[in-house]
């Protein structure tokens, strides 16, 4: 049987506002081709997000008088479909596909009136990116420029306080370009928070089309892992969220978030060779797994939930997925297989670094050389693998790392350096491919301003007077880090 409405169009869910019915969505036309005392009813089912048909969609047809007289076909590839020997009368048509579900639409369907002979062709279309963007973010939706993030949050068994319905917060940088005094641009911190509904559905609005976004889910104490997405160029994302239980533990002077899961797995290369010692890594986990002669691997005292995982190894291109970590009883298991990346001699690796990142790189190995700072260049970085700012600076001498809580939530960490003639721990300037942030100005919550999964090399000046002259601002009594991300 069909579930939910008989309103003409599509239904979407959404918790910034109600659910509602659309209709014009259907394009409908006529043609007479006589079939004896009964009707056919054919058409296609068309993606008007990415152009192009729905390959395989499922197809229902039921009798609004009686929906126990109901049929069902599979369109083909080209999402077309036909439904022989209808009754004369109303009919129920929905068409579902996991295209459909992951644009944040509940149902695609139509009542269709079927006269007792000839042929009814039918496009049942999915709305196109900027109707589905406005009606999930209504006003805040401005053109072509905004996206929306949606899913469910979930919890994990043993989580606290089932009362507490849990939020999404979304964290991503804008670059805009200000003329006010000259042609600059300047980066600009973003976060929307959005409670879950009773069922846990979320939509988070305002997202950048094509951009890079950080996202976590929070219930009372706990929390996911964070989730980095690329937003599609549509400006439509989906992604589902579990709640896992987390504790914190201070080690080596920085929170590592701790819990009972277990995660296990085997990393092979092309072919299915196994490959040995690799790197796999949960974010925000104290250190990584190695895989053994075998390729199997296995990390314990994971906190649960949805977490990023990342597989690293010399000469193959890294893999990040999205995974659920349930306890030791879950029995999860994660199996990647590595591609080899481009191997080039060490000459011509140079000379590309070079190419790539002239002339950012080679300024930078110029002050490395002079050694008055803290460098850490693209293959430290490499070997690091930092998902954020705790990860690179605490094992640079100077700077300090303090836990940042919100409402008992822990948020993530402070950067901080000792400065003035008091000593005290205060926040740095930070400067991002040439871009200046004041220490006032960004609190030391470096992560909210740049991804570490991005960053190629870091500078870090703690005395004025060796702070080189295009990174020194006057006043600034609290040194200065400099990150660069290799972008031109």
């Amino acid at each position: 049987m069909l579930v939910g409405s008989l309103d003409l169009g599509y239904t979407m869910r959404v918790t910034r506002r109600r659910v509602v019915g659309l209709s014009a969505v259907l394009a409908m036309s006529w043609a007479g081709a006589p079939l004896g005392a009964q009707a056919r009813l054919s058409g296609v089912v068309f993606d008007s997000v990415a152009g192009k048909p729905l390959a395989s969609a499922f197809v229902q047809v039921a009798m609004v008088s009686d929906p126990s007289l109901s049929r069902s076909v599979r369109a083909d590839d080209k999402g077309r479909f036909r439904v022989d020997s209808l009754q004369a009368g109303s009919w129920m048509l929905a068409a579902m596909h996991p295209r459909i579900d992951s644009l944040g639409i509940e149902q695609l369907a139509r009542v269709v009136s079927v006269s007792a002979r000839g042929e009814q062709r039918i496009t049942l279309a999915v709305p196109s990116a900027r109707r589905l963007v406005r009606e999930a973010c209504g006003d805040s939706a401005t053109g072509d420029g905004t996206g929306y993030l949606h899913g469910r949050l979930r919890r994990m068994p043993g989580t606290s306080d089932p009362a507490q319905l849990g939020v999404v917060e979304v964290r991503w940088v804008d670059m805009l370009v200000s003329v006010t005094k000259g042609v600059g641009v300047t980066r600009v911190p973003r976060r929307e928070v959005m409670p879950a509904g009773a069922d846990g559905a979320f939509t988070v609005c305002g997202l950048p089309p094509g951009g890079t976004v950080r996202v976590r889910g929070f219930a009372g104490r706990d929390s996911t892992g964070i989730v980095e997405l690329v937003v599609p160029e549509h400006g439509i994302a989906r992604q589902d969220l579990a709640v896992g239980v987390v504790t914190h533990v201070s080690v080596d002077s920085q929170l590592v978030r701790r819990g009972l899961g277990t995660l296990r797995g085997r990393v092979t290369g092309p072919g299915g060779a196994p490959l040995p010692n690799v790197a796999v890594i949960v974010w925000g986990a104290e250190s990584p797994a190695r895989s053994d002669s075998a390729g199997y691997w296995q990390l314990r005292q994971l906190p649960t939930g949805t977490h990023t995982v990342e597989t690293r190894a010399l000469g193959y291109q890294p893999e990040r997925q999205i995974v659920d970590i349930g306890d030791a009883t879950a029995g999860n298991e994660l199996l990647v297989t590595l591609n080899r990346t481009v191997t080039l001699d060490t000459v011509r690796t140079r000379a590309l670094r070079a190419s790539l990142f002239e002339p950012t790189i080679r300024a930078f190995e110029k002050r490395r050389q002079i050694g008055i700072g803290t460098y850490r260049g693209p293959e430290e970085i490499d070997r690091i693998m930092p998902f954020e700012a705790a990860h690179l600076f605490g094992t640079i001498p100077g700077v300090r790392i303090v836990p940042s809580m919100e409402k008992s939530l822990m948020m993530g960490n402070k950067i901080l350096m000792r400065g003035g003639s008091t000593g005290e721990p205060c926040a740095p300037d930070l400067v991002v491919d040439r871009m200046r942030i004041n220490g006032d100005v960004h609190e030391g919550l470096i992560d909210n301003w740049v991804l570490f999964t991005q960053v190629r090399a870091v500078e870090v000046y703690q005395a004025l007077t060796g702070t080189p002259p295009e990174f020194l601002r006057v006043g600034n009594q609290c040194g200065t880090i400099v990150i660069w991300t290799g972008r031109r």
